[in-house]
């Protein structure tokens, strides 16, 4: 394992204060539990409990419809694609502040938001009425101690290599730090994979294969593979291509699946927008959560302040056995009954 892959993945596993000095990461688990809107939750990982009140509650600027969140540093940033406004929380302070609107390009829209480093990136998909809007969510200066999100963040177009009708479906931030890859769709004939270095802002065609996984992957350093969500239930794993060769890029990279356990049913989510979210924690430990329908209750029951949906959160973690077979180890799932307003929102979990 190259010393460069493992000292990319220790600068996403830990977490430093503003004065410099390390400090312990929590969950913060983002709920539509409220009828007014959304819930921020600080867990435990060890024994994940939304028993207790919530860190923070966001009335909802649009009732009936999802909001997104995103990370960027220690901030939990909450936009909506129909108004320009957004809000920020600093878990570290837990202070809310308003955050720099929301381009126009990013209404009316489905949003896809990745972070590299203290980068946050935003793809714009349009439902083919136009081409893609990429975005860029940059600090305007480097003191962090005294960033305004609302002033000292600022949001700047970049190009993007995608067709109207070409859909994004799945991204992951490669072991060097800067180099994002995306995988978009279009048919079986016109699909592929891209990668946009953040340093040159240059993108590059790599073939016409795809991730073996949907939405974001994450980066294990003892895998020395991406990890993410298999659309059959199943968590996978895949090599990561090198950026020095640029014949290895062409194919698609070896690709495994932890096939002993299927993680969660595609047939019964909830959360039919995006499904099951993943986050990683690092030292090959996942989290992972998704929605179903309480014992008893139609799809169409389950919404509302009824507690009509079962929350499962699992966390887990990944190695390979003898033989090179992909092994999910330490599996511990907490289950509980919440209540869910929209099928068009999933759960998202952040560790900062």
């Amino acid at each position: 394992m190259s010393k460069r892959r493992r000292q990319g993945e220790e600068g996403q596993a830990n977490c430093h204060d503003r004065s410099g000095n390390k400090h312990e990461k929590s969950l913060y688990l983002v709920l539509d539990d409220w009828h007014r809107g959304f819930t921020i939750r600080k867990l435990d990982a060890d024994s994940p409990d939304v028993s207790n009140p919530p860190v923070v509650r966001l009335v909802s600027p649009a009732r009936d419809l999802p909001m997104d969140f995103a990370a960027l540093g220690g901030n939990i940033i909450a936009t909506s694609n129909q108004y320009t406004a957004t809000v920020v929380f600093d878990t570290e302070t837990d202070a809310l502040a308003m955050g720099n609107p929301l381009p126009d390009s990013l209404l009316d829209a489905a949003n896809y938001f990745f972070t590299a480093g203290d980068v946050l990136f935003a793809f714009a998909y349009y439902f083919m009425r136009r081409p893609h809007s990429f975005q860029v969510l940059t600090a305007t200066k480097d003191d962090m101690n005294t960033l305004c999100p609302s002033t000292d963040w600022s949001w700047k177009s970049m190009p993007a290599p995608f067709a109207k009708d070409e859909k994004i479906e799945s991204y992951a931030l490669h072991p060097d730090g800067h180099t994002m890859f995306v995988s978009s769709y279009i048919n079986e004939i016109n699909r592929g994979t891209f990668s946009f270095d953040t340093k040159t802002s240059e993108w590059r065609r790599h073939g016409e294969w795809m991730f073996p996984f949907v939405l974001e992957g994450f980066f294990d350093a003892d895998l020395d593979a991406w990890v993410g969500l298999h659309p059959d239930g199943y968590i996978c794993s895949c090599q990561v291509p090198s950026l020095s060769n640029s014949s290895s890029t062409l194919q698609q990279p070896n690709w495994k699946m932890a096939k002993e356990h299927r993680m969660w049913n595609p047939y019964h989510q909830l959360a039919r927008g995006r499904g099951p979210t993943l986050t990683y924690m690092g030292n090959s430990r996942f989290f992972l959560v998704d929605c179903v329908a309480a014992d008893g209750l139609e799809f169409q029951d389950a919404f509302g302040d009824s507690r009509g949906c079962v929350l499962n959160m699992t966390t887990f973690r990944l190695r390979y056995d003898s033989e090179g077979n992909l092994r999910i180890k330490d599996r511990d799932t907490t289950s509980c009954r919440v209540s869910k307003q929209l099928s068009t929102f999933s759960p998202v979990a952040f560790w900062m």
